[in-house]
């Protein structure tokens, strides 16, 4: 039930951020997809229609925020605030998300032909691929990684984006740059997205020649299995584990790596290659010891996905699989790593097993039939059964059927429930299988769907399919042909299999969309109407469960059709809605033309005007400017005139001040002889004092310059200047004895700074002095420790003595039991020389039953052929038979028409006759 939650609350996001895209339902959706939980994994297949919706929806707002980014980034080249650059941020790291998301989701999702909005975003991955790409430092672009790991996904899954991608105008200049980036980067994420790129894709066979030849093939190789056991992530496995984004799980670059090898591997060459790379064997090796060790549940999942894709590249490589199967332990880990308990590699080690064992479970016989001990197993097979039958409340509880089947439980249970169908082919498992199953509990699961599947309407057929049912019913026909079954149970089963409701699942699993469904339905109606000895009866109840299932899928699909039919009616009316919505659009685009045209033309007569009027204003303008310049004119003769009058005075101040500066300097030698201690605070006291002097000394000459020049007002007004000038340069010396004064006082703040680090010092002295101390206390407690382990060794290399003795003696021993086991396996060599030579002669036997088979199917097939000529002559017997009759029924009516004819003819001439005969007589007399 708690999976149902989770499946509920899983798409009410989906939902919510189909509704309003938005950064906040986009991190809400972030937050549950990045987990790696099997709900995530089997969502792609199980709403296709929703993913590809979903698609859509996160391309358009990836683009809206790629918009966004770079008006952003342009508005951080004119301002670099800090809230901009929050804001720039975080676009970023929304646009990040966004990727994310659409490498989940676009991974496993089938989409055909892309849509409009997946397009635009194909062109702007490729463009901003382009660019970036060329930057330096893209080694560490997060955003450059994820466009190609997009990218690359979307290429693998559909057929329609590489004929897209492929279409496009400078995907030739892509490809090149991606060939360069693969040449200028030693990033492992760089090289494998981008060589996948490049596989997938395949524009020609002469540049896919040149790219994947020998040399680059074995450097891709190199690549992919350093990344497979590790070595590539060695020293980066604490950051990865730390981290919060999937690009930096360990497992997703594997993964990639997998597929990228499934790519190169569809060329001959490759997989040639393939089969004898030396490192194929050691990593097959390492991930099945991963699956053994039944720990992290993403690198179960990484070697699960390993092993059952080289499993289905070639049968060379499922024979390995098989050979390291055959050990024991092996068997039994991977067999137990089907119950982990997460339930996504659960899920995928159950599909590597499916996928090992093929369309035949007798590969797999002769390890069963070689294990020592049978019973280890009993416990896997009791808890595969117990994960069945744990189905059966989920399946009592479920209120909406389709999330029944798309829950991550039922499906685990389906998937155990088929390995146990496939493995109680061979004889070992069946019997466990017949020992360990409750037949009750099996059969109320199938009651309980077969109701549901009488119950459901007719639109939700196409959506809910029995799989539990099916699959347990395929178990439990293997489990009536076991020898060990009492003959109670196989009655019991028989008139089971004779119900309306297994005749229903049956029926409900001829109309699966899964083939080796529909394949394993019909061998197993085959077998079991052989076997029944009330064909009929059975014969009548199944037929009435199929023609049942049929009509109501009938039913839905006629259901189905009619919507369609509406729909398409709809879009016929809305069709023609947009017709006419286009003609009025037309006319309003052609009246806003002609708006346009006579607001285009008001603009030229303003613009006229303006011109105009412009043109008045520059001369006006220029009038005024002429006039400004004569005046100007003026004012610099008037300038030049009073720029003499004022040389005069300054040469007069330059005087004054010389004589000024001479008694200054006599002041301070005076000041400097006697105040030698406090020289820099008497001499600022004395630029205090002739700042003093000099004011009043100019003051006193102001006014014997006002009683000297009263009658001329104007060279007065000259002269009060240059006193403001020369108050100026007061002001100027003393703001420059404060600065004196404050860069003394920074001085005697200095002083104290380094008074306090002396202090300082001396403490950290001190504090040293005191470690020294406690050092040499501890080295004298070192130095007791060392006399104690001398003594202790001494101790032990007594013992170490009496070992040794005691060694020699279990020498003596083991050459005594060495001597044993060369006589035993003398011994046992015997033994295996009989069983291979045993085991040579079985194979003759099967080859030449194997050849004897050969032949008889050959003459079954002659018989047929010889069966059918016979017919073919049998039909022409019968038709020539058919002509003859009517041939014959056509000379029986010749033959009468003709003794007719003949017994009229007669007749005719006997009349003449006996006339003649008459009338001689009658001459005569």
């Amino acid at each position: 039930m708690k999976d149902l939650k989770a499946t509920v609350t899983f798409l009410s996001v989906i939902n919510y951020y189909l509704g309003s895209p938005n950064a906040t339902t986009a991190s809400d959706l972030y937050k549950l997809a990045r987990k790696l939980t099997a709900q995530t994994e089997l969502f792609a297949g199980n709403h296709t229609t929703l993913c590809l919706q979903l698609l859509d929806t996160l391309a358009e707002h990836l683009l809206t925020v790629a918009v966004s980014s770079k008006v952003s980034a342009s508005m951080e080249e004119a301002s670099t605030q800090y809230s901009q650059l929050t804001q720039t941020q975080e676009i970023a790291d929304e646009l990040l998300q966004l990727l994310e998301l659409g490498f989940l989701f676009a991974r496993k999702t089938t989409i055909g032909y892309p849509s409009h909005a997946l397009c635009k975003l194909l062109q702007w991955i490729v463009d901003t691929v382009s660019v970036v790409a060329l930057q330096n430092g893209c080694e560490t672009d997060t955003g450059l990684k994820l466009l190609l790991l997009v990218l690359a996904e979307l290429i693998k899954n559909s057929a329609g984006v590489r004929i897209y991608i492929k279409e496009m105008k400078m995907i030739k200049d892509f490809y090149r740059l991606l060939t360069i980036l693969l040449n200028r980067t030693e990033d492992a994420e760089l090289l494998v997205f981008s060589m996948a790129i490049l596989a997938r894709l395949g524009l020609s066979e002469s540049m896919d020649n040149k790219l994947f030849s020998r040399k680059n093939v074995d450097q891709v190789l190199a690549l992919v299995f350093s990344v497979l056991d590790g070595s590539r992530h060695d020293d980066v496995d604490e950051e990865m584990s730390t981290s919060a984004t999937i690009r930096d799980r360990r497992y997703l670059l594997q993964m990639v790596s997998v597929d990228l090898l499934c790519d190169l591997a569809n060329r001959q060459e490759v997989l040639e290659l393939l089969v004898t790379y030396p490192k194929v064997a050691p990593t097959l090796d390492n991930f099945i010891m991963t699956i053994n060790l039944n720990g992290d549940a993403e690198q179960i999942r990484v070697a699960a996905y390993f092993l059952s894709s080289i499993v289905q590249l070639s049968h060379l490589f499922r024979k390995l699989l098989i050979k390291s199967l055959s050990d024991q332990d092996v068997l039994y880990r991977v067999l137990q790593a089907t119950l982990h308990p997460s339930k996504l590699a659960a899920m995928t080690t159950t599909q590597l097993v499916l996928k090992v064992i093929g369309n035949d479970a007798r590969s797999l016989r002769d390890i069963f039939d070689s294990l020592a001990n049978i019973e280890r197993l009993k416990p896997i097979v009791a808890g595969m059964i117990r994960c069945t039958l744990d189905a059966n409340p989920l399946v009592q509880g479920a209120e909406d059927n389709e999330l029944l089947s798309n829950s991550v439980d039922y499906c685990h249970a389906v998937e155990v429930c088929h390995l146990l169908s496939r493995l109680s082919e061979l004889p070992p498992v069946r019997s466990l299988c017949a020992e360990t199953i409750s037949l009750n509990q099996s059969a109320t699961l199938i009651q309980i769907e077969s109701t549901l599947i009488g119950t459901v309407d007719p639109q939700d057929l196409t959506r809910f399919h029995p799989q539990l049912s099916i699959r347990l019913v395929s178990l439990l026909s293997s489990i009536m042909s076991d020898d060990n079954l009492t003959d109670k149970n196989k009655r019991t089963l028989s008139q089971f299999f004779q119900t309306s409701e297994v005749a229903l699942v049956l029926g409900a699993a001829l109309f699966s969309c899964k083939k080796d469904v529909v394949v394993e339905t019909l061998l197993l109606i085959t077998q079991s109407l052989t076997s029944l000895r009330s064909k009929q009866f059975h014969d009548l109840e199944l037929v009435e469960a199929i023609v049942g299932y049929s009509q109501r899928a009938k039913d839905a699909n006629d259901n189905l059709r009619s919507t369609i039919c509406s729909l398409q009616v709809n879009a016929k009316a809305g069709q023609k809605t947009i017709e006419k919505l286009q003609t009025k659009l037309q006319q309003m685009l052609h009246f806003q033309n002609e708006l346009k045209a006579q607001q285009d033309q008001a603009i030229k007569d303003i613009e006229v005007k303006f011109a105009e009027q412009m043109r008045q204003k520059e001369d006006s303008i220029l009038k005024m400017r002429d006039a400004y310049e004569a005046k100007l004119r003026e004012i610099a003769v008037q300038c030049e005139t009073m720029g003499q009058h004022m040389n005069k005075n300054i040469n007069v101040l330059q005087h004054r001040e010389t004589l000024l500066h001479d008694s200054r300097i006599k002041r301070g030698i005076l000041e400097d002889e006697n105040n030698e201690l406090n020289r820099k605070v008497q001499v600022l006291e004395t630029r205090i004092d002739e700042v003093a002097q000099t004011r009043l000394i100019a003051m006193e000459e102001v006014k014997l310059r006002d009683k000297e020049l009263d009658e001329v007002r104007q060279e007065i007004a000259t002269i009060f200047g240059d006193y403001t000038a020369q108050r100026d340069e007061l002001e100027a010396a003393y703001d420059e004895t404060k600065r004196l004064e404050n860069e003394l006082s920074e001085q005697k703040l200095s002083n104290e700074n380094t008074y306090k680090e002396l202090v300082l010092l001396a403490k950290a002295h001190e504090a040293l002095s005191y470690e020294k101390k406690t050092c040499e206390n501890e080295m004298a407690t070192v130095l007791d420790k060392v006399a104690n382990l001398e003594s202790l060794n001494i101790s032990m290399q007594s013992q170490l003595l009496e070992k040794r003795k005691l060694a020699d003696q279990l020498e003596r021993k083991m050459t005594w039991l060495d001597d044993a086991a060369t006589a035993s396996k003398n011994a046992l060599e015997v033994e295996r020389k009989k069983h291979q030579a045993v085991g040579r002669d079985l194979d003759d036997l099967r080859k030449a039953h194997h050849k004897l088979e050969s032949d008889m199917a050959m003459l079954e097939i002659q018989a047929a052929e010889q069966r059918m000529l016979i017919e073919s002559k049998d039909e022409r017997l019968h038709k020539y038979k058919v002509e003859i009759c009517h041939l014959t029924k056509e000379v029986g009516k010749q033959a009468k028409l003709q003794a007719l004819i003949h017994q009229l003819s007669s007749g005719v001439d006997n009349n003449v006759k006996t006339s003649d005969g008459s009338s001689y007589p009658a001459r005569d007399k």
